[in-house]
Order: C-alpha cells, then sequence, then structure tokens
C-alpha cells in the first residue's frame, strides 16, 4: 500500500486532533485514513476530520491535500 508523508518530516504516521480520545492512522495513496491497529484504538474515538490532523513525529498540523508522496 502507498502511503502519503507529513510535508514536513516525512512521517507516515498521523494523529487525529479533535478533542477526546485521539486515533493514530496513515493516510493512503487515495487521501483516505488507514487506522493503525483498530482493534487498540479507544472506543471513544471521533471520527478523523482529514481537514485537521497533526503529525505523529514533529509539529506539522494540516490538511490530508498538504500530504506528499513518503519516502520510506
Amino acid at each position: 500500500m502507498e502511503l502519503l508523508a507529513c510535508p514536513q518530516c516525512g512521517s507516515e504516521l498521523f494523529v487525529s486532533t479533535r478533542s477526546g480520545a485521539r486515533i493514530v492512522f496513515q493516510v493512503n495513496a487515495e487521501r483516505q485514513p488507514v487506522v493503525v491497529r483498530p482493534e487498540q484504538q479507544p472506543a471513544d474515538a471521533v471520527p478523523i476530520d482529514l481537514h485537521d490532523i497533526s503529525c505523529g513525529a514533529c509539529t506539522w498540523q494540516g490538511s490530508v491535500e498538504m500530504l506528499v508522496e513518503s519516502r520510506m
């Protein structure tokens, strides 16, 4: 599966930034979220807002439209 990456650091891991439980996910080439280890995600997690995500490795925040092709 081809993944998109953070435009700042190149990480392929993202977190939702809405209030409530955070969801850890990756974004595929079709700009759709792919939840990492869905069995470990909190039951009270809110849906992912694709216009407001955060990189899981650095301070970048933005929209899935801003992501770049992964170099990994």
